[in-house]
């Protein structure tokens, strides 16, 4: 299923709910200290400037935070009961689904992003391997003459 601009527009839009929850949850005496660690890892690697796609590479630096970050959130909303997990949820507006398919959408989303990128980058070193060729037949030729 293509993924639509608005698609991932209302993940981001969605974002600073996913923050409140995730503090939330932090707080929370009743997350152990396994769900807490786990809670800081997602918001630190989103901070962090060592990550495994940089963010000075527009739109895929911040979708793999985005994707750390839920991924960190759906985690310790799946080892949490089932009962306090639905009411934290339920205060949040939310479902596990939802949390399911943004995970979805900002995956596709940096898939299809990458595979634009090396189609960009793959026709550029074609053209310019091209245009090399050219200029050594051209520096060939008058070396002929």
């Amino acid at each position: 299923m293509a993924i639509r601009k608005r698609d991932i527009c209302s993940v981001i839009e969605k974002l600073p709910n996913y923050s409140k929850l995730m503090i939330k949850l932090y707080k929370s005496r009743y997350m152990r200290k396994s769900q807490k660690l786990l809670l800081s890892a997602g918001i630190a690697y989103s901070l962090s400037p060592i990550e495994l796609i940089p963010g000075i590479i527009p739109v895929a630096g911040q979708l793999d935070n985005l994707i750390v970050m839920l991924r960190c959130l759906k985690k310790v909303l799946e080892s949490t009961d089932a009962e306090l997990r639905e009411s934290y949820l339920k205060e949040a507006d939310m479902t596990i689904e939802e949390i399911n398919e943004d995970i979805r959408i900002a995956v596709s989303t940096l898939k299809s992003f990458g595979r634009g990128t090396v189609k960009v980058i793959s026709n550029s070193c074609k053209f310019a391997g091209y245009s090399v060729m050219h200029q050594i037949r051209k520096y060939r030729n008058k070396r002929k003459y």
